[in-house]
């Protein structure tokens, strides 16, 4: 499903037919009095990012830590719909067809209601999205060419979700799996502006559930004696529940049919003193800075071997949670050919977190733990981050527009954590049943990311002076280099577990700003980015060659406020 995303990527990126060229080639002179009309056909595409969580039921009781799979996603798609504008009115009806491909891979502990049991390892994968929908809006602005609007209706999501039995043990154990087309209902809402005669851009944020359907949970294992490996006997799945949902952002481009070729094509979308000027009529440069507040989420998933198809029976797991601030500068350059370079780079610490260190080793002659999870409460490290992209507006004028860019982004994190307490195994012989303080560090983590961009960028005002920016990218190629170093290990021959590999993942922002000035602005945001990386290895504690899969999971998410400068090259 990666290559579906990939090439629903590409193609609306692309520049699309003959009715494109001619709209960009000939645009249709103003007439007087033309208002625009939003009955008609229309047809378009969208790209965009998501986040959703997968919440399993535990049938033996309330668990000592697991049980939410959060499940990043990237997406695009076709759209295809009808709309009718009430005679005479500002009303707008209409029905919408939207099919989405999607890129979506999460894990997470589940079932682990005792550290005596063998509990599993659940993953979530989602490939298609689906959905039916009315919509009712309101159109306003000059000649009615914006459309803020709700929707609702169906939603059919394809995706499965296996549970599988961690520990070597239980390499053979079957998984269970739900593999189901999955149905539900969606709301959202969402903002329209005609670029011209024929084109309109779209920001769109979604919210889909799909209720609750059941899977058998898988055998597993139950330690009757702590620490005896002889003790070890397996235990009978059983019945559970998992219910889904997720949040969606999309920026999608339209095509209607039939417009009529008296709509002006660059008419500002609400009254402004002066004409608004094209923002290609000379070089612009727009640099400002930013602080961004943002939280993350780091996983790793250590597997028993290096062979792919046994990734999900996992032996050791550790998930960072951190809060971090830093700071950035970011600029825009504008050529009067419509391309355009952007970029931001920043960098900041990380002042709060926690660190969960699970591990499953019924059978360790040294130490039997069905289930270890060690609480590491005081996470501290920094972050830097750099972007990098180039591209060009296809529509569009000075109230809105619609651009496509290729580019690169890097993102290093570096952590500690500090302190260790067992959670699993409170009472009885195990790591950390003594507390450390959260003076003593415990593991650091350094992640290295270097990603290829491919995305779109919208942009229409929405008040006089406020404008509503939204740019969203799949990263189709994501290249990770790590580093794992347990400080308090004294049993292996080096401390130091380097990983590297690959994947994939998704880059998310939406701006509100204001024109303060003609040239000075500020405003506030939200970022969301992902990425997933399952072809990952590392050489665990000194090894020469690669000793196990590590699949690398990582999530930095947060708002920001920012001001900046505009310049005027004529």
């Amino acid at each position: 499903m990666r290559i579906s995303v990939f090439y629903l990527s590409a193609a609306l990126l692309t520049p699309s037919g003959t009715s494109q060229a001619a709209d960009l080639a000939r645009p249709a002179a103003p007439l007087a009095g033309a208002v625009w009309t939003w009955t008609g056909f229309y047809v378009g595409a969208h790209l965009g990012a998501g986040f959703g969580t997968v919440k399993v039921d535990n049938p033996y009781g309330p668990s000592i830590y697991g049980d939410t799979i959060r499940v990043p996603k990237a997406l695009a798609g076709l759209q295809a719909g009808y709309n009718w504008q009430v005679p005479g009115s500002p009303w707008v009806l209409g029905i919408e067809l939207d099919a989405s491909a999607l890129d979506a891979d999460g894990t997470d502990t589940c079932l682990a209601y005792s550290g005596q049991f063998v509990s599993a390892n659940c993953r979530v994968r989602e490939h298609a999205l689906g959905t039916v929908t009315g919509r009712i809006g309101r159109v306003f602005g000059p000649q009615g060419r914006s459309l803020a609007y709700l929707k609702g209706g169906a939603a059919v999501l394809a995706g499965d979700l296996t549970m599988t039995t961690n520990a070597v043990d239980y390499l053979n154990q079957p998984a269970a799996k739900l593999d189901a087309t999955r149905w539900g209902w969606t709301v959202g809402a969402g903002l329209e502006y005609g670029l011209s005669s024929g084109w309109t851009v779209k920001a769109e944020y979604d919210y889909a559930a799909f209720g609750r359907r059941g899977i058998d949970s898988p055998d597993g294992g139950f330690l009757q004696i702590p620490n005896d490996p002889s003790s070890l006997i397996n235990t009978v799945g059983a019945a559970t529940q998992a219910r889904q949902d997720m949040h969606l952002v999309k920026l999608g481009l339209n095509y209607y049919f039939g417009r009529g070729a008296g709509i002006a094509e660059q008419t500002p979308l609400l009254p402004v003193k002066a004409p608004a000027t094209s923002p290609w009529a000379a070089w612009q440069f727009d640099v400002g800075a930013r602080y961004w507040y943002s939280r993350g989420r780091y996983q790793n998933d250590l597997t028993l071997n290096t062979v792919n198809a046994q990734q999900d029976h996992l032996v050791s797991r550790l998930t960072y949670e951190s809060e971090g601030h830093s700071g950035e500068v970011f600029w825009r350059i504008d050529s009067p050919r419509k391309l355009f370079l952007k970029g931001f780079a920043g960098g900041g610490g990380l002042v709060a977190g926690k660190m969960n260190d699970e591990d499953w080793f019924p059978t360790d002659p040294n130490f039997a733990a069905a289930y270890s999870n060690t609480y590491h409460g005081k996470v501290t490290g920094t972050i830097a981050y750099a972007t990098l992209d180039a591209g060009i507006d296809l529509l569009g004028d000075a109230t809105g527009k619609l651009g496509v860019f290729a580019g690169y982004n890097f993102y290093r994190d570096r952590k500690d954590a500090f302190g260790c307490a067992q959670i699993a195994l409170v009472g009885l012989p195990s790591p950390c049943s003594v507390p450390d303080p959260t003076s003593q560090i415990a593991i650091t983590q350094h992640e290295d990311w270097h990603s290829l961009r491919l995305g779109a960028n919208g942009s229409l005002t929405i008040a006089p002076g406020a404008k509503l920016t939204v740019d969203a990218a799949y990263l189709p190629y994501a290249h990770i280099s790590a580093l794992d170093v347990h400080h308090n290990r004294t049993d292996v021959p080096d401390k130091n577990s380097p990983a590297w590999g690959t994947g994939r993942g998704v880059q998310l922002e939406a701006i509100l700003s204001y024109d303060v000035t003609p040239t000075f602005n500020v405003g506030v945001g939200g970022r969301y980015w992902a990425m997933w990386a399952t072809d990952v290895e590392t050489a665990g504690f000194g090894s020469p060659v690669a000793t196990q899969l590590l699949p690398i999971r990582v999530e930095r998410y947060g708002t920001f406020v920012q001001a900046s400068y505009k310049f005027d090259v004529r």
